[in-house]
């Protein structure tokens, strides 16, 4: 797949989640689940690894990135849509009332990438 269509769908599924584009989170939490499909060797190294690229190539730090892809994930799931990824994927992902942790949310949301595409 694609670079250009990859990033689409990411941003289709994350918006359908209830994050809204306008927030930094948005971005890097795009950009994270990105780098994890493209390279699944960074899901063993979430906060060592994969926070301190997306921070480098936002001119950032590793803890933003990190508080604000949380943020980001918060929104989702208080706007109560964060289950709509179970509609997505044809699958029990999220349950509402349980929030998942930044790790758990790009580690799910990349494998449900990898195998559908």
């Amino acid at each position: 797949m694609d670079n250009k269509k990859l990033e689409k769908i990411l941003s289709d599924i994350i918006s359908v989640v209830g994050v809204p584009a306008n927030i930094k989170g948005y971005k890097y939490l795009r950009e994270a689940i990105f780098h994890v499909v493209k390279n699944n060797k960074l899901a063993s190294s979430i906060t060592k690894t994969l926070y301190p690229l997306v921070a480098e190539e936002n001119s950032t730090s590793a803890s933003k990135v990190e508080r604000d892809i949380r943020h980001a994930i918060e929104v989702g799931y208080n706007s109560g849509r964060l289950v709509n990824i179970n509609k997505i994927f044809d699958a029990e992902i999220f349950q509402p009332y349980y929030k998942p942790t930044n790790s758990e949310f790009i580690m799910l949301i990349a494998d449900r990438m990898s195998f559908a595409f």
